[in-house]
């Protein structure tokens, strides 16, 4: 059975992330996807202790019912997203095994967790609006902190993206060892939409060796894999996500994906990984793999 995680924070963009996980889903054999909420309330950190001798009710006991109503309110909404997503599983005629989690945490702690224990073979994330910022370059959102760090596939969707179709998906390529495994999950997980898959590396400096080593990692396909429907293109420019960027808006790719390095912590601060910018600035899904 393919299992995948969903976590869910009902802001603007939820119900397209999940019509779209939905999707993607009931193309899978067996699909088991699992909403999951993370629920924290700041206010239990910051409720005061104060005890009342009057008859009126303490701040602490108000605190506690207003973090209750919270809690209740989010659980409803829970409730309501997963039988909007079971009427409309049941309309397009989806056989996807649905299942709601709610649990209390942050989202990062939460959902590291729930890697573990539920195993996922993806999880599939709203990302962000793309704006800049400095904060958002050094430390990323939840969504970009989940997909560099989970050991499973990542998929993040721009909170804008109103697009379903997965008939073109762009693999970037820097040559890594892991290549040829991903690109193998990523067919079996798109086999059901028949996609082309372009095989794209951004050439810096040596273009004959990188053509080469394009030419090798198509021969490495074609051994391991149905390479059919799969072409590769080497592209020429010095910033590679920019490249990219402009690759994917010129041939209306639908789905990004490459694979990630572990990285140190200086050295993610310092230098920012490729997956994680576009994790935070790409106008169309991006779907992480790992190489540990």
């Amino acid at each position: 059975m393919f299992k995948i995680l969903l976590p869910v924070d009902f802001s603007d963009g939820t119900l397209k992330t999940c019509s779209y996980a939905l999707n993607l889903a009931a193309g899978a054999n067996k699909a088991r996807l699992v909403l999951l909420h993370c629920f924290l309330d700041y206010l239990a950190d910051d409720a005061p202790t104060v005890n009342s001798t009057s008859g009126f009710a303490s701040s602490e006991a108000i605190s506690d019912r207003v973090i209750h109503r919270n809690e209740l309110d989010a659980q409803e909404e829970l409730d309501e997203l997963y039988h909007e997503l079971l009427k409309l599983s049941r309309k397009n005629g989806q056989h996807v095994q649905l299942e709601r989690a709610f649990i209390h945490g942050t989202p990062q702690d939460v959902i590291q967790a729930q890697v573990q224990r539920f195993k996922p073979d993806l999880i599939i994330m709203m990302g962000t609006k793309g704006e800049p910022g400095l904060a958002k370059n050094l430390f990323g959102t939840v969504s970009s902190k989940i997909a560099l760090d989970a050991q499973v596939p990542v998929l993040t969707l721009p909170q804008e993206y109103n697009g379903r179709s997965l008939s073109k998906v762009l693999y970037a390529t820097d040559f890594d060892k892991a290549d040829v495994r991903a690109i193998a999950i990523l067919q079996n997980l798109l086999q059901p939409f028949s996609p082309a898959i372009t095989c794209v590396h951004v050439s810096a400096q040596n273009e004959q060796q990188d053509q080469e080593h394009l030419e090798q990692l198509q021969q490495q396909l074609q051994k391991n894999t149905a390479a059919t429907n799969t072409r590769f293109v080497l592209l020429k420019k010095g910033s590679v996500a920019e490249a990219l960027q402009e690759f994917v808006q010129k041939e209306n790719i639908d789905l990004l994906a490459l694979t990630t390095r572990q990285r140190s912590l200086f050295d993610s601060i310092i230098r920012p990984s490729l997956a994680k910018k576009l994790v935070l600035t790409s106008e169309i899904p991006l779907l992480v793999f790992h190489n540990s």
